[in-house]
């Protein structure tokens, strides 16, 4: 049986169509597997990973080294870029090299390109080893910002401040609604609702 031409060039053409249309579902799923990973949510120019940096305080003095496993450009704002950090950790220098550093650790934190401040969340833990009559110090809190330059730390939600003698004995510690630390002269400042609690023959706690 012979069909008219006419119907012959139509299913030539149908079998065509359906072929295109077989081709570029083929091509489609193949460029959705080739295609790099893209973050359509976050929008940032560039990523970090195992960044490290520096942080010079006023007088030229080296005040901080920041690590984090991952550094992620944020949108710029007025005061520049900033930079969304995965598991910072923070080494805070004092002016007097014969004095221990403070090392802070946080779930996560951002820091503007120019290292001018740094803020730290998610249990926040910062130590200090003994020094001089001074024993372990320790603050924990869920948010933190640093300003390194200035050799100041604040916090306004609670923080929990502690100090522990040298044979691992606790002196004192401290709960806070706010507090405000310049480890440079090491004076602790808090506010709100503060609760102390300090040990026998302990040595008191920062003024």
């Amino acid at each position: 049986m012979r069909w008219p031409i006419s119907s012959r060039v139509n299913r030539g053409l149908l079998a065509m169509a359906g072929l295109g249309l077989v081709a570029w579902l083929a091509w489609h799923n193949l460029a959705d597997e080739l295609a790099l990973p893209r973050d359509t949510a976050s929008g940032y120019a560039q990523r970090l990973d195992n960044p490290i940096s520096w942080q010079y305080d006023e007088a030229g003095q080296l005040a901080y080294q920041l690590q984090s496993t991952q550094a992620i450009q944020l949108d710029q704002t007025a005061t520049g870029d900033r930079y969304e950090l995965d598991s910072p950790r923070v080494t805070l220098l004092d002016a007097d090299p014969a004095v221990p550093p403070w090392t802070l650790r946080a779930e996560r934190g951002t820091v503007t390109d120019r290292g001018e401040t740094v803020e730290l969340a998610g249990s926040v833990h910062a130590q200090r080893e003994p020094h001089q009559e001074r024993g372990l110090l320790e603050l924990t809190t869920e948010q933190l910002w640093l300003y390194p330059a200035q050799r100041r730390a604040r916090t306004d939600v609670p923080a929990r401040f502690s100090e522990t003698a040298p044979d691992g004995t606790p002196r004192w510690h401290s709960n806070a609604e706010k507090i405000a630390l310049d480890w440079g002269i090491e004076v602790l400042t808090q506010t709100g609702q503060v609760r102390d609690e300090i040990q026998p023959g302990s040595t008191g706690k920062t003024d």
